[in-house]
């Protein structure tokens, strides 16, 4: 393994980590009783995002755009979007996730990113 380089590089992006809640789990559970071993403390997604000036753009933007990240949490776990929950909402959401923004994302790698 190459060691890593001695200045790492600023991206122009963000991170927002979201955890998942006891609703989530317990939504988990409803359709696969081998969930309830799942620790959801273990490992959060973390997304790249746009920066943001400040924490109240960043809550704005995370009003507009929550049902996509709802939606990839569902999806991550089950296809079938009859088994999602349909009445979303940004309320719902924040009872189901803690979410919060990291405006500092070093890129500790020369390699560039790829995206599948």
């Amino acid at each position: 393994m190459d060691p890593l380089p001695v200045f790492f590089d600023l991206t122009d992006r963000a991170a927002l980590i979201l955890k998942p809640k006891k609703p989530f789990l317990d939504w988990l559970i409803k359709y696969d009783l081998q969930d309830k071993d799942v620790d959801l403390e273990e490992d959060q997604d973390v997304y790249l995002i746009p920066e943001f000036l400040d924490n109240k753009e960043f809550e704005e933007w995370i009003k507009e755009n929550y049902d996509a990240f709802f939606y990839d949490q569902m999806n991550g776990w089950y296809s079938d979007e009859t088994m999602w929950v349909q009445n979303r909402s940004f309320k719902l959401f924040k009872e189901w996730f803690d979410y919060k923004m990291h405006s500092m994302v070093w890129d500790t790698l020369e390699d560039p990113i790829e995206k599948e």
